[in-house]
């Protein structure tokens, strides 16, 4: 055998070759039945889009308001992520309206809690934005009459100069 003789190369590897596993026979196919229904896709809904984005953008709108902002806020906030959680899953298109109302409802519900936060847990002292004659009005004891005048420390000295400490 010599490498010249192609003849002698292809006996030899056709000896060397393993012989082909024998063909898998095909399974049979079922033919669905004439009543089973189709399986269709789900269909897309829209619809979270709009109504998130118009809330989100009232409660950013009115979020100095305070509690305009929460009200709006929350609706927009539940709307949008619903509406961005059915576009995710390509069950919606109108994902971009529903991330904007989302992040806009977020924004007025942030901002109006912020607002609302000291009239909730009443972290702002008595009188606070009260004039003198207001604060005195409503204080009650020896207490909030001294913390009226204490804010209001140069309108009360002018008013009453020789007023004992």
């Amino acid at each position: 055998m010599s490498a010249a003789d192609p003849e002698a190369r292809t006996e030899q590897l056709r000896a060397v070759e393993p012989t082909p596993a024998p063909p898998v026979p095909p399974r049979p196919r079922r033919r669905p039945a004439d009543d089973a229904p189709e399986v269709e896709e789900p269909a897309q809904r829209n619809g979270m889009g709009l109504p998130a984005l118009v809330l989100g953008l009232l409660a950013a709108a009115t979020c100095w308001t305070g509690w305009a902002g929460v009200v709006l806020g929350l609706p927009a906030i539940v709307a949008g992520y619903l509406g961005a959680r059915r576009a995710f899953h390509n069950l919606a298109t109108d994902g971009a309206s529903s991330l904007g109302g989302l992040v806009t409802g977020l924004i007025g519900l942030v901002v109006g809690a912020i607002v609302v936060w000291p009239t909730l847990f009443g972290t702002g002292q008595f009188g606070d934005g009260l004039t003198l004659d207001q604060c005195m009005a409503q204080s009650t004891s020896a207490r909030e009459m001294h913390m009226c005048k204490s804010q209001h420390l140069q309108e009360f000295n002018q008013r009453y100069p020789n007023a004992a400490e």
